[in-house]
């Protein structure tokens, strides 16, 4: 698309929540779309780096000749610091209005989020992903570089829902308008008209409205490059064994407060399951 036409950088997204509940490939789906491009992961203390790096640039460029040009370059300097910044390989796609970054939770770093999103655009959209505690734990253990215990992951799962709460009911910054929709891992497994719930659930909150034939695309020709035996070589376990299933119990009455109170502000289904092994069972 020709720099004339190309449309303003107003938007920036977050793609956050829990690891293993989809947001590798809820990154990909939104990276099908031409308007789309989301870099990966960044180390979480470099988000501070960048906040500083622009405050110092605010101050220094806060007025006189120069504040115009540095502030119809700030946005762009946004994208280009977590581009730099990121694990992963740059992606560049010069047509793309809507910028942003996909890395699991983010969502503690809200506030600097906010600074440094602030001053150079005009919507900050977060995109949070969750899944049952069972099956992201499941899937968490089955990955090499995963040590928390169970007190550890469910004190973290709880606080991403109660993270994603807290940024719906802060009060908006001045000028920047903040949005936070959930992503539902298992809602969009048992989805059965896939195509159409990324579309709801996906592309809408970013404004975006997709042809039924353009969704179908994305749907089906976007590989799931994070699944777990893609990721590991082999499969996971699908159900707890007696020791997790006991120590999650355990923490039932938690992870019920959480769910409920996520539930209730964003009209999700999330539910606590303790799927347990037949062995465990019998």
């Amino acid at each position: 698309m020709p720099p004339s036409q190309r449309l303003p950088l107003e938007t920036f997204t977050v793609l956050c929540g829990m690891p293993r509940c989809g947001t590798r490939q809820f990154a990909d789906f939104l990276n099908a779309h031409p308007r789309l491009c989301l870099q990966g992961e960044i180390r979480s203390g470099l988000v501070q780096t960048i906040r500083a790096t622009l405050a110092a640039g605010d101050r220094a460029y806060a007025t006189g000749y120069a504040a115009n040009y540095y502030r119809q370059k700030r946005a762009q300097g946004v994208i280009d610091l977590f581009t730099l910044l990121s694990k992963a390989r740059r992606i560049s796609k010069p047509g793309a209005d809507l910028h942003g970054f996909k890395c699991p939770q983010m969502e503690r770093q809200s506030a600097a989020i906010s600074a440094i999103v602030q001053p150079a655009f005009a919507r900050l959209v977060w995109l949070h992903c969750i899944r049952n505690p069972a099956d992201c734990w499941l899937s968490l253990k089955a990955m090499p570089w995963f040590s928390d215990d169970m007190d550890q992951f469910v004190a973290r799962y709880c606080d991403s829902l109660d993270q994603a709460r807290a940024i719906a009911d802060a009060p908006a910054a001045e000028g920047l308008d903040t949005r936070i929709s959930p992503l539902d891992l298992d809602a969009f497994i048992a989805a059965a008209d896939k195509p159409a719930w990324l579309g709801r659930q996906l592309f809408a909150p970013l404004g975006l409205a997709p042809s039924p034939e353009d969704l179908a695309r994305i749907a089906t020709t976007t590989d799931n490059r994070n699944a777990t035996a893609r990721a590991t070589g082999s499969a996971r376990a699908t159900a707890l064994d007696m020791a997790d299933h006991a120590a999650m119990g355990r923490h039932a009455p938690r992870l019920d407060q959480a769910i409920a109170a996520y539930n209730a502000r964003f009209g999700t289904a999330l539910a606590l399951r303790l799927p347990v092994a037949e062995a465990v069972a019998a």
